[in-house]
C-alpha cells in the first residue's frame, strides 16, 4: 500500500481562456494504493489537496479536473473519480 503523490498548478498565464480542464496521470495507482493530488495556483495562496482511493481509480488512466475561478474563490470539480478527502 503506496501513497503516490502528484502536484498541479492552475496556470491561467499560459493557457487559453477556454482551457479549463486539468488531467491527472495515474497509471501506477494500484487498487491498494493512496493517490494524493495537490493543486496549486500560480499566482495566489490556494492550495488544496485531494485524496483517492486506488480501488476507485486503479484501471484508469487519468482522472481530470475542471477549475472554475470566481475571484476571490477557485472551485474544482472533478472527472473520473471522487475524492475522499480534502485538505
Amino acid at each position: 500500500m503506496a501513497v503516490i503523490v502528484r502536484t498541479r498548478k492552475i496556470r491561467p498565464s499560459t493557457r487559453k481562456s477556454t482551457s479549463v480542464n486539468y488531467r491527472v496521470e495515474i497509471s501506477k495507482v494500484g487498487k491498494d494504493d493512496t493517490l494524493e493530488v495537490e493543486v496549486s495556483h500560480e499566482s495566489n495562496s490556494f492550495l488544496r489537496t485531494y485524496y483517492f482511493h486506488g480501488k476507485d481509480i486503479a484501471n484508469k488512466n487519468n482522472i481530470s479536473f475542471k477549475v472554475i475561478q470566481e475571484v476571490p474563490e477557485i472551485e474544482i470539480l472533478w472527472s473520473g473519480a471522487s475524492p475522499f478527502k480534502v485538505e
